[in-house]
């Protein structure tokens, strides 16, 4: 297998676990995705003097956006029971964040900076 990533386990609060996959090899041949972050400056002049705000989490969006099928195969990690390959896009990519930003800035473009601001996976309404 060309593309092969090992899993780190990571100790969360309350005695659970957190699984990642080690892409750091993988982000290393990654083209760059150049999409700009908003300046907070800009982010903070749409949404103020408004009467009420909204602040919402995107995290979960992560796990609905579906990677390219060529591109499954390079996520693949392992696992002492058998190899996996993501199906959606991962934290750790290093587009990941880029990718969901072209996503958001498609669906929600009219209203990004008439009332709204996407910050990676945080937006304000």
């Amino acid at each position: 297998m060309r593309w092969l990533s090992p899993i780190v386990v990571v100790p969360k609060k309350k005695g659970k676990i957190r699984v990642y996959g080690d892409y750091r090899k993988l982000n290393v041949v990654t083209v760059i995705d150049v999409f700009p972050l908003p300046f907070t400056d800009n982010m903070l002049d749409v949404v103020k003097g408004h009467e009420m705000y909204s602040f919402l989490d995107g995290f979960i969006g992560y796990n609905q956006v579906r990677m390219h099928p060529d591109d499954q195969e390079k996520t693949t990690f392992v696992t002492e029971w058998r190899m996996f390959v993501a199906v959606v896009i991962m934290f750790g990519l290093k587009t990941a964040a880029a990718t969901f930003e072209h996503i958001i800035s498609e669906v929600f473009g009219e209203y990004i900076s008439a009332f709204m601001q996407v910050f990676l996976d945080d937006f304000t309404v």
